[in-house]
């Protein structure tokens, strides 16, 4: 749904508040624009926190890793802010779920291979009992997403959706305490799970319900290889120069904005500690450059999907969803902590969100490169003109002829 451009506007207002009451003044004076938003703000003055295993944590093998800037969080739509006027005060729910990635999945396949063989917990013990916490809910939705797209090896499709349904029924605690293997399902109803998840993610609906977030993630890739090409070609420019020429590719040839991802690229440009491990594979004449690509875009398109999953409400009594991340890439990690959200605006849908930093605050050359209304509104032009599937192959043959100079 397109949104009007008041709500644009009232919803920028928004962003400004650094405060719940703040927040809880500014929807009263845009309450007309504001009524059908809700605004999850991650604030550390607020007296809300994320249960602990949701809270970023980097301590273990694998990390948990939360979008927002802090583990408190604060929350304002309508019925928050009529139960602040004339209750002073609100309670809401939220759904929480843990997505495990891509690497986190396959490994799942360690312990669980088949119904009628003993898991070898040792394997993974550490993330078993971590996702066998009380009321801690989890999903393999990023794998999904990316393996759906893929032309994947169907036997180790299937065999990863099997693990994960296998894992999602086992008593792990009885399997700890007295040794004894057994799942919450008998073994024709995981089966039956696991073919109606493959069957699902092989079927035309599960592409046309994520064709938005396909698009999005082709644009990050187009991004992440012409900042790759820049690079390999400008290596002694400057990074803003280098920033810019990425700014003018957007502008007239892309069509698409998206702020954490110029964010590394610029981290990229500058050759900062905390993007070497997400580049380290990124090398001139490098066998399978767009493969690699490909592993990266995933990972950024995989933080994008759980900003989207903040609007699937679950059921009539969650105001809200949030997920965090459960992955084992230490790159990802780093990359993650350059640029966190600290509000998400949704309307009818429609996420909008506010980053920590913002690029022109790096580069103010690129303000005009970015917000003039006549570069926004002919990058809307182009995106919506754009051949995506065209212009990713055309970026796939240049990063393979950079590569090889």
């Amino acid at each position: 749904m397109e949104m009007p451009p008041s709500v644009y506007e009232a919803i920028n207002e928004m962003f400004q508040c650094n405060s719940f009451v703040e927040h809880l003044a500014c929807f009263k004076q845009f309450y007309e624009e504001l009524k059908d938003c809700l605004f999850i703000v991650f604030s550390e003055h607020s007296t809300c926190s994320l249960p602990e295993p949701l809270k970023t944590n980097y301590e273990n093998n694998f990390a948990i890793i939360n979008i927002g800037s802090s583990n408190q969080f604060y929350a304002v739509n309508d019925k928050i802010y009529q139960e602040m006027i004339y209750q002073g005060k609100s309670n809401y729910t939220i759904d929480t779920c843990i997505d495990l990635d891509t690497q986190a999945v396959s490994y799942l396949r360690k312990c669980f291979k088949d119904y009628d063989q003993k898991p070898d917990i040792s394997k993974l013990n550490d993330l078993l009992e971590f996702l066998s916490s009380p009321n801690l809910d989890y999903s393999c939705h990023p794998y999904l997403i990316e393996n759906a797209t893929k032309n994947f090896n169907k036997i180790d499709c299937y065999s990863n959706i099997n693990s994960f349904v296998l894992f999602k029924n086992f008593e792990y605690d009885k399997f700890i305490r007295y040794g004894i293997c057994e799942y919450r399902a008998n073994k024709e109803t995981m089966i039956l799970d696991t073919d109606c998840i493959y069957k699902y993610i092989s079927s035309q609906i599960f592409t046309e319900e994520f064709k938005d977030i396909y698009r999005v993630q082709r644009a990050i890739y187009i991004i992440l290889s012409k900042a790759i090409c820049i690079e390999f070609n400008n290596s002694k420019k400057s990074a803003k120069n280098k920033m810019m020429e990425l700014l003018d590719f957007i502008n007239t040839q892309l069509g698409f904005v998206a702020e954490r991802e110029l964010n590394v690229c610029y981290y990229y440009f500058l050759h900062h500690e905390s993007t070497k491990k997400f580049f380290k594979n990124i090398q001139r004449n490098a066998c399978n450059m767009s493969k690699t690509i490909n592993g990266m875009f995933w990972d950024l398109a995989h933080i994008r999907f759980l900003e989207q999953e903040c609007t699937y409400i679950p059921d009539k009594k969650s105001v809200f969803s949030i997920h965090v991340l459960l992955t084992y890439d230490n790159g990802l990690k780093e990359i993650l902590k350059i640029n966190p959200i600290e509000q998400i605006a949704i309307y009818n849908g429609v996420s909008v969100v506010k980053f920590k930093h913002q690029l022109i605050d790096y580069v103010p050359e690129a303000e005009e490169k970015l917000l003039s209304e006549a570069n926004m509104l002919h990058r809307k032009e182009i995106f919506n003109k754009l051949d995506i599937d065209a212009l990713y192959i055309s970026m796939k043959q240049e990063i393979d002829n950079v590569c090889r100079l």
